[in-house]
């Protein structure tokens, strides 16, 4: 897992309960402590449930010096989807040529 080049970056968490929202944490602290600038990031949770530890761990705690985080309720192949096909089309290679 890379965080350090992060800012500016989205990072997903795709219905990882327990391990991933606790490495990203410890990560992303160690990469704020060797100086990197990691503030200015999207952290979004996408699962099933909302849970204590990918809500806390991934949407609030890495947020809060700067940056958003978005917690998304709902099923996985229906959210991601929807989500990648919003990010193409937010930029700019969603379009489509006319023939």
């Amino acid at each position: 897992m890379v965080v350090a080049p992060l800012d500016g970056g989205v990072d997903p968490n795709l219905g990882s309960t327990i391990l991933r929202p606790e490495a990203f944490l410890k990560v992303l602290t160690i990469a704020r402590n060797l100086g990197h600038r990691v503030v200015d990031f999207s952290a979004v949770n996408m699962d099933f449930l909302q849970q204590y530890r990918p809500v806390t761990n991934v949407v609030r705690r890495p947020t809060q010096a700067g940056g958003r985080g978005y917690a998304l309720t709902g099923h996985h192949e229906i959210m991601f989807p929807l989500l990648a096909s919003g990010v193409i089309k937010a930029l700019g290679r969603g379009k489509t040529k006319k023939v």
